[in-house]
């Protein structure tokens, strides 16, 4: 058994997180590697280019840089420039703010990109993006001496690997995944995929026996997807579809009782970490990089027994600045990532109310750390994490407050709107999860 995933991103972090609390520590390969995957996670990339397990990442101001050359840097990005002239823009991994280097494009003297070096965790450029007319054509992967190891055709589609003094095509990535599954003997009777593209046609191009499943984290549209409906209506290695998503779950367990000739469908959603319970305390936190707050006035002067934390990463405009006349508000303005984590660490309330940009993903901290959310159905950032019956329409301030206020004063309140948010967020308990993993696993 395998995990065969396509992307590193959160949902899949989510779901390796639960296997590994749940107790099941499977063998996981990651396609597309960013150099930043965890220790415990591989992939063809790593393995050809030879990263090393030692963390040494490289710093922005680290990146080397023609003499007289410089360097500009935000918390996000950063530009290298030639006196005015801009050269290069610089991408970083994006964890705890520490401006790794990840990726650097260059630019030609059009201003379009000319070609992006990319780095892993152990500060090694290990690949090169090639462009044509600001299009990428053609990508080299790099072993630690510097020397090709692969060349990926962007265009085509095409591979090719150069491995024991010998060159090796592929007319596909399916192909090129196969044969290095293959070649590293990797037991592939039970492959746990969660994407319908690479990892989909590696099971179906296989050929070997096995009986795999699919584990369906996307929001259910009014139709199934079309490899899913292939799935069901032929006999394929897959065996299983998981549905990750409770609301819609609910919505579809009818329709997919109706489609288990060729597979069997169940529900397992995830296991998330949750540091700490709610405190009841009154604390309560707004984060926002704008002045834009939905009814703000309104909300500070409907529970003045709430204490306010308004946080932003930038510079606060004077009219932001203004609330500090409120004596149940502090401001934050150009507040550091360690001191927002400590307010999500501090209060138990959580008013995802601002218009623009959603802040260093505070809705998902704020789930984890169970603090009440509540937003309005103009200003949602991750409907995913918040209870239907937490969010409201702008004119229900008063029952906003209500449910805030009553909630802050019973503890059996407070534990069945926090217990009812994590039912709707799709979590499950760690005997839950193996049960299901079980069944797959025998059947």
């Amino acid at each position: 058994m395998i995990n065969l995933f396509e992307n590193f991103d959160r949902d899949t972090l989510d779901l390796l997180r639960s296997q590994k609390t749940a107790g099941f520590n499977i063998p996981t390969v990651v396609i597309n590697d960013d150099g930043f995957l965890p220790k415990d996670v591989t992939s063809p990339i790593n393995h050809y280019c030879e990263f090393d397990n030692i963390e040494n990442p490289l710093y922005f101001d680290k990146l080397p840089v023609p003499k007289f050359w410089r360097i500009e840097a935000t918390a996000q990005s950063g530009i290298i420039y030639d006196i005015d002239r801009r050269r290069a823009d610089i991408y970083f991994h994006k964890v705890d703010n520490s401006r790794l280097v990840k990726q650097v494009n260059w630019l030609d003297e059009s201003g379009k990109i000319a070609w992006s070096d990319h780095y892993n965790h152990s500060g090694q450029k290990y690949a090169k993006t090639i462009y044509y007319n600001g299009n990428p054509v053609l990508k080299k992967f790099f072993n630690k001496a510097g020397k090709v190891v692969i060349i990926e055709h962007l265009v085509s589609g095409d591979i090719d690997l150069y491995e024991n003094h010998q060159q090796i095509h592929f007319n596909d990535i399916v192909d090129f995944i196969i044969y290095y599954l293959k070649s590293n003997n990797y037991q592939l009777d039970h492959i746990l995929y969660n994407n319908l593209n690479v990892p989909f046609r590696v099971s179906i191009r296989l050929d070997q026996p096995g009986r795999d499943t699919l584990f369906w984290h996307e929001s259910w549209q009014p139709e199934m997807p079309g490899n899913m409906q292939y799935i069901i209506n032929n006999s394929t290695r897959t065996k299983h579809i998981i549905i990750q998503r409770y609301r819609d779950w609910t919505k579809t367990k009818e329709l997919v009782k109706l489609n288990q000739q060729n597979v069997d469908f169940h529900y397992l959603g995830m296991i998330y970490p949750h540091p700490r319970g709610n405190r009841l305390s009154s604390n309560a936190l707004i984060t926002t990089n704008s002045d834009q707050i939905e009814h703000l006035d309104e909300i500070l002067q409907a529970m003045p027994n709430l204490h306010f934390n308004i946080v932003a990463t930038t510079q606060m405009s004077d009219k932001l600045l203004a609330y500090a006349k409120y004596s149940n508000v502090d401001l934050y303005p150009v507040a550091s990532y360690q001191k927002i984590k400590n307010l999500l660490s501090d209060c138990d309330v959580l008013f995802d109310i601002n218009h623009g940009p959603e802040l260093l993903d505070t809705v998902r901290a704020a789930f984890e750390q169970n603090m009440l959310i509540v937003s309005f159905k103009d200003t949602i950032h991750s409907p995913r994490y918040i209870s239907p019956g937490n969010i409201f329409d702008t004119k229900e301030i008063t029952q906003m407050e209500q449910k805030i206020t009553t909630a802050l004063n019973s503890v059996e309140v407070m534990k069945k709107i926090i217990d009812t948010q994590r039912i709707d967020a799709s979590e499950v308990t760690i005997d839950q999860y193996k049960r299901t993993l079980k069944i797959i696993s025998k059947t």
